[in-house]
């Protein structure tokens, strides 16, 4: 039946269009994430008594720490310039200030292989402890939240991925079983001349086999042409789910077509268990 045919392959395409969305979109938001660890910046501000030779004391101390990678001193009169020009055109409403109201401070880049939360709030504490620091800072709050999106994102994947993989095998037995009603009185004639039973399966294996692959192969190719229209039509500062790593790879497409082959066997094999038992 070409129709049946088709709203199978349709179903087990989309369950598996929707799992690589999924997949995708989660895996770039860790990596982003942990890109972003790697490359946080904290923020060290000075006490307003502190001199600039002591200053520079502390950041030639904090520079030996391990976790560092690069340390900067930025006077009063830096942050002053730096924020001067971050307003632009608004700049003009600094030159009532009496005196700089900015604090000096310490920019630490941290080393790749410290960047993970834990360190970041282990080596910001430590700081704080420092003769001359007044605050810390380093975006902890929309970390967390970051964090907390990857997790959630992850729960939902998991939950409605399971649900669609239990769909496509519930589509892929029931096409299955269509097929075998169709065919009942010959496979009946077949048993009784003495057709073994996998004689008589593998015929359905093979048919939840071609649907499983020929769904996972739609599948990785609508994932291929909308990750690619995504790319190429919208403007996205962070470009999370539509990085140019996302693009399927050999490893994608296999374990589009693995995960397929599997579906269609498993589905195959619901049906068949029950209408061959002796």
């Amino acid at each position: 039946n070409p129709f049946l045919s088709l709203v199978t392959l349709s179903t087990i395409a989309i369950s598996m269009l929707i799992l690589g969305l999924f997949s995708l979109i989660y895996l770039n938001v860790q990596q982003s994430l942990h890109q972003m660890g790697g490359e946080l910046q904290i923020t060290a501000y000075l006490q307003e008594t502190i001199s600039p030779d002591k200053a520079n004391v502390l950041r030639s101390k904090v520079a030996d720490w391990p976790e560092v990678e690069s340390i900067t001193y930025i006077s009063k009169e830096q942050a002053l310039a730096r924020f001067r020009s971050q307003l632009r055109e608004y700049a003009g409403i600094l030159e009532g200030l009496k005196e700089n109201p900015l604090p000096a401070s310490l920019e630490l880049t941290l080393m790749p292989q410290y960047g993970r939360s834990g360190n970041i709030k282990e080596l910001s504490t430590r700081l704080g402890r420092l003769p001359g620091v007044a605050e810390v800072q380093y975006g902890r709050k929309w970390m967390a939240k970051l964090r907390v999106f990857v997790e959630v994102m992850k729960l939902v994947g998991i939950t409605v991925g399971g649900l669609l993989l239990i769909a496509t095998i519930f589509v892929i037995s029931n096409t299955i079983k269509l097929t075998f009603y169709s065919r009942r009185e010959e496979l009946e004639i077949m048993r009784l001349v003495g057709a073994t039973d996998f004689f008589i399966k593998a015929p359905f294996l093979i048919e939840g086999l071609l649907h499983g692959l020929g769904g996972a192969l739609l599948a990785a190719g609508g994932l291929s042409l909308l990750i690619v229209f995504l790319f190429s039509h919208l403007d996205l500062p962070l470009r999370l789910a539509v990085m140019a790593g996302s693009l399927p790879t050999g490893q994608l497409v296999a374990g589009f077509l693995g995960l397929g082959l599997l579906l269609g066997v498993l589905g195959s094999m619901v049906s068949l268990r029950r209408f061959l038992r002796p």
